[in-house]
Protein backbone atom coordinates (compact mmCIF):
# COMPACT_ATOMS: atom_id res chain seq x y z
CA UNK A 1 0.00 0.00 0.00
CA UNK A 2 1.15 3.27 -0.76
CA UNK A 3 1.92 6.11 1.42
CA UNK A 4 -0.75 8.29 0.18
CA UNK A 5 -3.54 4.71 0.32
CA UNK A 6 -2.23 4.35 3.76
CA UNK A 7 -2.92 8.24 4.32
CA UNK A 8 -6.26 7.87 2.97
CA UNK A 9 -7.23 4.64 4.66
CA UNK A 10 -6.28 5.82 8.36
CA UNK A 11 -7.56 9.24 7.80
CA UNK A 12 -11.31 7.34 6.29
CA UNK A 13 -11.12 5.12 9.35
CA UNK A 14 -10.82 7.72 11.92
CA UNK A 15 -13.58 10.01 10.56
CA UNK A 16 -16.02 7.28 10.94
CA UNK A 17 -14.74 6.27 14.05
CA UNK A 18 -14.53 9.52 16.48
CA UNK A 19 -18.65 9.61 16.96
CA UNK A 20 -17.98 6.14 18.43
CA UNK A 21 -15.23 7.33 21.00
CA UNK A 22 -16.85 11.06 21.26
CA UNK A 23 -20.52 9.30 22.28
CA UNK A 24 -18.86 6.80 24.97
CA UNK A 25 -16.25 9.79 26.75
CA UNK A 26 -13.31 7.83 26.10
CA UNK A 27 -10.37 9.00 27.36
CA UNK A 28 -6.81 8.23 26.44
CA UNK A 29 -4.13 9.46 28.64
CA UNK A 30 -7.44 11.81 30.55
CA UNK A 31 -7.88 13.41 26.81
CA UNK A 32 -10.63 12.83 25.13
CA UNK A 33 -9.90 11.24 21.61
CA UNK A 34 -9.85 13.44 18.78
CA UNK A 35 -10.13 12.72 14.95
CA UNK A 36 -6.68 13.56 14.88
CA UNK A 37 -5.15 11.79 17.75
CA UNK A 38 -7.61 8.55 16.39
CA UNK A 39 -5.82 8.66 13.46
CA UNK A 40 -2.30 9.33 14.90
CA UNK A 41 -3.35 5.81 17.56
CA UNK A 42 -4.21 3.81 14.28
CA UNK A 43 -1.42 5.08 12.02
CA UNK A 44 1.21 3.96 15.05
CA UNK A 45 -0.12 0.79 15.73
CA UNK A 46 -0.60 -0.06 12.15
CA UNK A 47 3.67 1.35 11.96
CA UNK A 48 4.53 -1.29 15.13
CA UNK A 49 2.93 -4.17 13.13
CA UNK A 50 4.69 -3.60 9.85
CA UNK A 51 8.09 -2.60 11.48
CA UNK A 52 8.31 -5.53 14.22
CA UNK A 53 6.13 -8.12 12.28
CA UNK A 54 3.86 -8.71 15.41
CA UNK A 55 0.55 -10.59 14.40
CA UNK A 56 -1.55 -8.57 16.67
CA UNK A 57 -1.62 -5.06 18.60
CA UNK A 58 -3.83 -3.80 20.80
CA UNK A 59 -4.43 0.06 22.30
CA UNK A 60 -7.12 1.13 24.52
CA UNK A 61 -10.53 1.10 22.19
CA UNK A 62 -8.47 -0.70 19.22
CA UNK A 63 -7.04 -3.87 18.24
CA UNK A 64 -4.91 -4.92 14.70
CA UNK A 65 -4.33 -7.97 13.65
CA UNK A 66 -2.94 -9.19 10.43
CA UNK A 67 -5.05 -11.69 8.19
CA UNK A 68 -4.05 -13.46 4.87
CA UNK A 69 -5.24 -10.51 3.10
CA UNK A 70 -3.41 -7.60 5.15
CA UNK A 71 -3.71 -5.41 8.65
CA UNK A 72 -7.07 -4.78 9.72
CA UNK A 73 -8.23 -2.58 12.75
CA UNK A 74 -11.19 -3.64 14.80
CA UNK A 75 -12.90 -0.42 17.19
CA UNK A 76 -14.30 -1.19 20.31
CA UNK A 77 -17.48 0.75 20.14
CA UNK A 78 -18.33 0.16 23.48
CA UNK A 79 -19.53 -3.13 26.67
CA UNK A 80 -22.99 -4.84 26.28
CA UNK A 81 -24.51 -6.28 29.30
CA UNK A 82 -24.39 -10.21 29.47
CA UNK A 83 -27.62 -11.16 29.32
CA UNK A 84 -29.07 -14.40 30.31
CA UNK A 85 -29.96 -17.10 27.20
CA UNK A 86 -33.34 -18.30 29.04
CA UNK A 87 -34.86 -14.78 29.73
CA UNK A 88 -34.08 -15.40 33.58
CA UNK A 89 -32.38 -13.01 35.95
CA UNK A 90 -30.30 -10.22 34.14
CA UNK A 91 -26.92 -9.83 33.22
CA UNK A 92 -23.90 -10.57 36.06
CA UNK A 93 -21.36 -9.40 34.04
CA UNK A 94 -19.82 -7.49 30.82
CA UNK A 95 -19.56 -8.74 27.63
CA UNK A 96 -16.94 -6.21 24.72
CA UNK A 97 -19.39 -5.54 21.98
CA UNK A 98 -18.58 -6.53 18.42
CA UNK A 99 -16.23 -4.79 16.77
Amino acid sequence: MSSAAHRDAVSTLAEKATPYFTENQVKWRNKSVSQARLALAIDQIVVHMREKGVDMATMNGLTAYRDEDGIHVTIELGTLPLLAESGGAGGTGGHRAAR
